[in-house]
């Protein structure tokens, strides 16, 4: 895919941000809007249900004017409560701009090619998918409700007077290119899911998220198993919790960069926004 940007280099958090920027943007057509698009800087409101935010991309060159874009969108739009700033690079303060920092994550990549780290895919001894647990691909709107449901409730959404349910993943997600939501299944019972965005040149990896009452049994495991097989010639990048950490370092995941979400610091609830 050839949309004008600057390929970064494959161990770069650029790779991370540009995918997360054109996730969102895919998300909001027909329905939101682009607001900023250079190369340094991505402002999307993807829908009436999901946080305005500004996915940087470029932190360094014309670190001026994407500041300036930022202020004049994120903190102009003062009738939205829910706005958020993405540094994938963790190398802009925008305190100083009446932001703060509301979330903190370990942007991680892992090179093209299932043998990049001298492993095949699920053969090497701890690294086969867990018993019991098994993975499928949501193709219809049911299915796509389930792992809906299982990341709303991992990933809670701020409180809202609307019905959010069909709406963080809407239907039409089935339809865009690149996009993918996974369920995993202990015992036939859904138990974790994640979804994923191929962007032409990347796959972002997002929400990773196990029940309960079934962590511990390899779901989150099984699932990137199966996204690893899926893709096993593409560079895959996500955005890992302490707790995610270690697995993604197991299955050959390096970190790049520590992330910062920012919020104007004057708005309400924006718990979950982060991520969604």
């Amino acid at each position: 895919m050839d949309d004008g940007w600057q390929t970064p280099a494959v161990r770069d958090y650029r790779v991370h941000a540009r995918n997360a920027a054109a996730m969102w943007e895919a998300l909001s057509k027909g329905y939101g809007a682009l607001l900023v698009g250079t190369e340094e800087v991505r402002i999307v409101a993807p829908s009436p249900y999901h946080a305005l935010r500004a996915i940087v991309v470029d932190p360094d060159t014309n670190r001026r004017t994407t500041i300036g874009a930022i202020l004049e969108t994120v903190m102009g739009e003062s009738r939205l409560s829910r706005r958020v700033v993405e540094d994938a690079s963790g190398a802009l303060d925008l305190a100083r701009h009446g932001l703060e920092p509301r979330l903190r994550m370990t942007v991680m990549g892992r090179p093209s090619g299932c043998f990049a780290t001298e492993w095949s895919c699920g053969t090497l001894p701890g690294r086969s998918a867990p018993s019991g647990v098994d993975v499928a691909v949501a193709v219809n709107k049911d299915v796509l409700a389930i792992g809906e449901q299982i990341m709303m409730t991992v990933f809670p959404p701020p409180p809202s007077d609307d019905d959010l349910r069909g709406r963080i993943q809407p239907a039409r997600v089935l339809g865009i290119e690149g996009w993918r939501v996974w369920i995993g299944y202990r015992g036939g019972v859904p138990a974790g899911a994640a979804y994923t965005y191929h962007d032409g040149s990347s796959l972002g990896v997002y929400q990773v998220a196990t029940l309960p009452e079934h962590r511990g049994h390899g779901v989150a495991r099984a699932i990137m198993l199966a996204i690893l097989r899926a893709y096993p010639d593409d560079v895959m990048t996500l955005t890992a919790t302490d707790q995610g950490r270690p697995l993604y370092v197991e299955l050959g995941f390096e970190p790049w960069s520590d992330a910062v979400w920012w919020r104007p610091n004057h708005t309400g609830d924006d718990s979950g926004e982060g991520l969604r």
